[in-house]
């Protein structure tokens, strides 16, 4: 789905008496961060209207906020309104949205729209054909072939070397893990318990990894951003809908949502930096409170771990 579709659907729903630019601005707005904010200043009303207009391809300023995405504060926006307009938005979307529902709406919708923005800023502008190129009808089926594997290759390599310069030229730091402190008690039921068992045995290995001080070694390879890729497209991104307990199931959609971003910025022509701390200190956060059977949740960390407060949504 584009943009410009989305919004249509949307504004009827939540838009209210709100003019197209602003609805438009509004909608980026709680899908950024703070960092992501000011390329939404330098964008004119009738360019905010065009994109929802559809007259206007959002894909520069996807380009521009894709970094800066967090789809948490969708979330928090769209559980303000009411059981009434939830639904609206669950009947609209249902034929985009597999499995959305009133438990998981805000979550889905917020992805959904992160997925949006990132596939607009992947899309190159069409260029005109030069008058010396082959005509298409020319060519065999063999040419065209040979042409798109030259093309893949290139945007993998392209968006390979953007990464490793960018991993190559951050510090690296290890962000700190508290110390385990084991709770007997267990705060979630014995289904949501073999299921987060199931989600963290997949996962501890890519979170500590990525929270390691090598994490860069890691991911020399791509080994580690296509073993997210495939976890979540064959299993979590339906499977997670399981659980039952609604803060647990924010901890693991904020997980999935982390490395999402994360091993797309290895697929996807992209220069934004792929591992920002701010990002690996969420998964440090998460990583803790994915395993309360190890770390005590009502335990003070923000008193002993000074980043502890970055990770918070």
């Amino acid at each position: 789905m584009e943009f410009t579709e989305f919004v249509n659907l949307l504004k009827p729903i939540i838009g209210g008496a709100e003019n197209t630019h602003s609805f438009v601005k509004t909608l980026f707005d709680v899908v950024v961060t703070e960092d992501g904010k000011p390329f939404l200043e330098d964008v004119k009303a009738p360019t905010y209207k065009a994109y929802f207009n559809g007259k206007t391809k959002i894909t520069k300023m996807a380009q521009r906020i894709s970094p800066y995405l967090e789809p948490e504060e969708f979330v928090i926006y769209l559980d303000a309104f009411s059981d009434a307009t939830a639904q609206q938005i669950i009947d609209t979307f249902s034929p985009y949205i597999d499995g959305l529902n009133a438990s998981n709406m805000p979550e889905k919708m917020a992805y959904f729209f992160c997925d949006i923005i990132c596939t607009a800023a992947t899309t190159e502008k069409k260029k005109g054909t030069p008058k010396s190129a082959k005509n298409t009808d020319d060519k065999t089926p063999h040419d065209i072939l040979e042409e798109k594997i030259i093309a893949s290759g290139q945007a993998v390599a392209n968006a390979w070397g953007t990464a490793i310069s960018n991993l190559v030229s951050s510090n690296a730091e290890a962000i700190e893990i508290p110390e385990k402190c084991p709770s007997e008690e267990y705060p979630y039921s014995s289904e949501d318990k073999a299921l987060l068992q199931e989600f963290t045995s997949d996962y501890d290995e890519i979170m500590l990894a990525l929270i390691d001080e090598n994490y860069g070694a890691s991911l020399i390879d791509m080994k580690l951003p296509q073993k997210v890729q495939d976890l979540y497209n064959s299993k979590w991104s339906s499977k997670s809908d399981a659980f039952l307990d609604p803060i647990l199931k924010s901890y693991v959609y904020g997980l999935l949502g982390e490395l999402i971003k994360l091993s797309n910025s290895f697929f996807n022509d992209s220069h934004a930096t792929p591992f920002m701390r701010d990002t690996r200190t969420k998964i440090r956060n998460l990583y803790v409170k994915l395993h309360p059977d190890l770390f005590a949740g009502a335990f003070p960390y923000d008193a002993f771990i000074d980043d502890w407060d970055e990770g918070e949504f």
